[in-house]
């Protein structure tokens, strides 16, 4: 029970990686507030949760600051503080520059980078007032390194998410918030399942152990750096991703 008594907020709450990270949090004794802009997809993940009065759901959507100060309040109201934020809304429209529109950067950009920092400032308030708390923000491997096939728009936003956590690690270090990103390899689930199968087999041949990561995974990486485990680790960029890098 590493969470006890804890309060989170994940955005992005109807994917993969927001719901396995949900399901730990509850696990190890947090209330979760789920927010996404598909409210028929939150409505899916609390049900797949099951999780009773543990979870609670917001629409919103993380490019507008108000709709992450909606569910920031949400969180307050409903247990009284928020200590925990995982920044996980993300999209993906990867293609090669020549094809790729000004909207299908703006798209990108404005989701994955803009939405981590509207989630950030809208929980800081709170967590300040409440002597501290864990930004937890979920990057790519994509943002650190040149991957193939992967869309500059992408690889952008998530290299500007370990840029924001880094520096935002330092600022609010004096107020006991730490902020760390988690940089996950090629994940098993909706990003992968319509990829053609040699594409697959490519990915899974860059990593030492060869399989696809699990959205398990991450939500194991995501309990450590939200827990009091982690108090001194701050402006961190944890990779989660098989040994792609060795």
């Amino acid at each position: 029970m590493r969470l006890k008594d804890k309060v989170a907020l994940v955005t992005g709450g109807g994917g993969d990686i927001a719901a396995a990270i949900a399901r730990r949090f509850v696990d190890e004794g947090a209330k979760v507030v789920l927010t996404d802009v598909d409210a028929a997809l939150l409505a899916a993940a609390q049900r797949t949760l099951a999780a009773g009065d543990a979870v609670t759901t917001v629409a919103g959507d993380v490019r507008r600051l108000e709709d992450m100060e909606r569910a920031a309040d949400a969180a307050e109201q409903a247990w009284g503080r928020l200590d925990i934020l995982v920044a996980c809304a993300g999209v993906i429209r990867h293609l090669p520059i020549d094809r790729m529109t000004l909207d299908d950067w703006r798209w990108v950009l404005d989701v994955n980078l803009t939405g981590t920092f509207t989630a950030c400032k809208a929980v800081v308030p709170k967590m300040r007032k409440a002597g501290g708390g864990r930004i937890v923000a979920i990057s790519s491997v994509g943002g650190r390194t040149g991957r193939p096939r992967v869309g500059v728009n992408y690889a952008a936003s998530k290299a500007g998410v370990d840029g924001l956590v880094m520096c935002l690690a330092r600022e609010l270090g004096t107020f006991n918030i730490t902020v760390n990103s988690i940089a996950p390899g090629p994940l098993a689930g909706r990003m992968t399942a319509s990829m053609p199968p040699e594409d697959v087999k490519r990915l899974i041949g860059t990593a030492c152990i060869e399989r696809l990561g699990r959205p398990d995974d991450i939500a194991n990486a995501a309990v450590y750096l939200a827990s009091d485990e982690a108090a001194w680790v701050t402006g961190e960029i944890l990779d989660v991703n098989g040994g792609v890098y060795i």
